[in-house]
């Protein structure tokens, strides 16, 4: 892992922690979906495989790919975008899926 995903996964660890996270409808749509649950997410961001950096969302956003194992051992992939408001930082989860 490179010191920019270091950096962003860090991040993402710190703003879940501190309840500085949104949930998109899509997101929870897709937790729903795939009977995913909070500590499968947990399990991602606590010991991931791969963590890529996605490039920009469209409003400029940092954008990252965390890949991981769910608590169940099925391997996942959470879409993140980094965020900052006048309160602080923010992550934005967008989308999880299960890796092919």
């Amino acid at each position: 892992m490179n010191a920019a995903a270091k950096v962003a996964l860090a991040l993402i660890r710190e703003t879940i922690a501190a309840g500085h996270y949104r949930m998109t409808t899509h997101f929870r749509q897709r937790l729903a979906e795939r009977g995913i649950l909070w500590v499968d997410l947990l399990s991602v961001f606590e010991s991931p495989t791969a963590v890529r950096d996605a490039g920009d969302d469209d409003h400029g956003r940092p954008k990252w790919n965390i890949a991981g194992r769910a608590a169940d051992g099925e391997p996942v992939e959470v879409v993140c975008v980094l965020d900052q408001d006048h309160q602080g930082r923010w992550t934005i989860l967008i989308t999880i899926f299960f890796e092919q």
